[in-house]
């Protein structure tokens, strides 16, 4: 090779790197659009917990069927910054930053820097990640700790245990105490290796060894993993029994549907353009056989570039969303953002994909296909037909403003009360429908049509208006609904953002 070759592909790689930092700025810059908007339902119950003394946090957590570690960094977080909601979602972008390098260096020991800088070009471009990267829960925390593992685990499979087992058996403790779906990676990673020494066992039994003497043989990998997950789960388990102990299943825990194929499909859609309208989705779902025919024909050519656990990326990307998907047959929990720990390894495979396109063609696709990405990213951001978009605060301003001390607000259903009240700054009451008292143990009260009545005929006595609060059906919405629209007056309606509304009815006419 000639000076002159190595000084042009220096370059290539140079603006390479150049144009992907200035990509992953645009995004930040992107992102602060997000750090004004309003607090989210999510984010309002993680700031309620982590204001909270550590052992009511650490009940309340069990209580809510969760994991502590992100609400315990929380905590000290709001001691030393306090409770603004910049300065709650920063906590989220800090573990977002710090997951690039870590990203990076997974794709780099897989492949090369070329592959490393697209795919973190990728991740940082995802609407899917920079959206929780802005949003005070635990989603950045579990995708960094993730992307450790994944590091770790690859570097145990290449030395054949010999490195990574303490890296490994550290992100998977923390990994747990992040969020129980850190099991599906865990099961992954497990099959994964059995798989991988199954292989060798049934390519070496060709010389007639015996099968016992070639497990001995490669019985350290499956071994030192075991141990690591062993000694983690080991780690996890005072959690478990204080969850098992205190945990009702039922306090604050959203309806989740029984899922669909659709929705497998719908959730790869937004890990890549996010969460756009559903019109959009529905067309970007239905060019799945576009995507298969693109993979195939990539597959299929010679690559350019080497890849060390393809096969891995491939698993840890699609096995955990389908392991989700059967267990939600037994109890609904299939919701795209609990599968977010499988970006980064999907990235990785999208950037490898891309990579190796023909030399003539992979620029313009490339380049295309971040142009779409951070167009997606925009729009998101920015479109109040976002269905992800909850605006708490500005139905907090409108009934700060329009409700008076001789009205009533309620909210329905009752956990949403948490980022109403983070913006409210009015003199109107505010309960939940059904009524539930937060500041007792137990969980929230189920509906019933004459515990509504009763709530109601109790306002009439005192107040003049009602302001009704909807979101988030937990299927009983309607009936509410209905029994207001049929026995009071409808004095106004807004929508404030998708499945975010206010209604106002008239209870009395002798209060002015």
């Amino acid at each position: 090779m000639s000076n002159n070759t190595i000084v042009l592909k220096v370059t290539k790689n140079s603006y390479f790197t150049i144009f992907s930092l200035f990509l992953i700025a645009l995004v930040f810059f992107n992102s602060l659009l997000l750090f004004s908007q309003s607090i989210r339902l999510d984010e309002s119950q993680s700031i309620w917990s982590a204001t909270k003394p550590i052992p009511a946090l650490l009940r309340f957590m069990a209580e809510d069927v969760n994991v502590p570690l992100y609400t315990l960094l929380l905590h000290f977080w709001l001691q030393i910054f306090g409770t603004g909601i910049e300065t709650v979602r920063s906590l989220s972008i800090i573990f977002f930053v710090l997951t690039l390098p870590v990203l990076y260096q997974l794709a780099k020991e897989s492949s090369n820097s070329n592959v490393a800088i697209l795919t973190i070009c990728l991740f940082a471009l995802s609407p899917f990640v920079t959206w929780y990267s802005a949003e005070a829960r635990t989603y950045t925390l579990f995708v960094l700790l993730a992307t450790l593992s994944n590091l770790y685990f690859l570097r145990m499979v290449r030395t054949d245990g010999g490195k990574g087992k303490l890296g490994y058996t550290l992100s998977t403790l923390f990994g747990l105490y992040t969020h129980f779906f850190f099991m599906f990676l865990a099961a992954t990673q497990l099959v994964y290796v059995f798989y991988k020494t199954a292989s060798k066992i049934y390519k070496s039994n060709k010389s007639g060894q015996s099968i016992l003497h070639l497990f001995a043989k490669y019985k350290n990998l499956p071994l030192d993993v075991i141990v690591s997950q062993i000694i983690a789960f080991g780690g996890f388990l005072p959690w478990i029994i204080y969850f098992l102990t205190l945990g009702s299943a039922a306090n604050t825990q959203p309806l989740i549907p029984r899922p669909s194929s659709f929705n497998i499909f719908q959730t790869l859609v937004n890990f890549v353009f996010g969460f756009q309208s559903y019109s959009v989705q529905a067309i970007l779902i239905s060019l799945w056989p576009l995507l298969i025919l693109i993979m195939f024909f990539v597959f299929t050519r010679r690559q350019r570039y080497l890849t060390s656990g393809l096969d891995y990326f491939a698993l840890a990307s699609f096995l955990p969303i389908m392991l989700v998907f059967v267990v939600s047959y037994l109890r609904p929990v299939f919701l795209s953002r609990y599968l977010i720990f499988v970006t980064p390894t999907l990235f990785f495979l999208i950037a490898w994909t891309l990579i190796n396109f023909p030399r003539k063609i992979y620029v313009y696709v490339t380049g295309g296909f971040l142009i779409i990405m951070f167009s997606f990213l925009v729009f998101q951001n920015v479109s109040s037909a976002t269905p992800v978009k909850e605006d708490y605060q500005d139905v907090a301003g409108y009934i700060s403003k329009k409700a008076g001390p001789q009205d009533i607000v309620a909210v329905t259903p009752p956990l949403t009360v948490y980022p109403i009240e983070y913006s409210y700054t009015g003199t109107a009451k505010i309960v939940t429908i059904p009524d539930w008292d937060r500041y007792n143990r137990g969980p929230i009260p189920e509906f019933s049509q004459q515990n509504l009545a009763k709530q109601i005929d109790g306002f009439k006595t005192q107040y003049a208006n009602i302001f009704v609060v909807y979101s988030y059906d937990q299927g009983y919405e309607g009936s509410i609904k209905n029994y207001l629209d049929g026995h009071f007056q409808l004095l106004d309606f807004r929508t404030f953002s998708p499945g975010l509304e206010v209604k106002e009815y008239k209870l009395r006419y002798d209060i002015p």
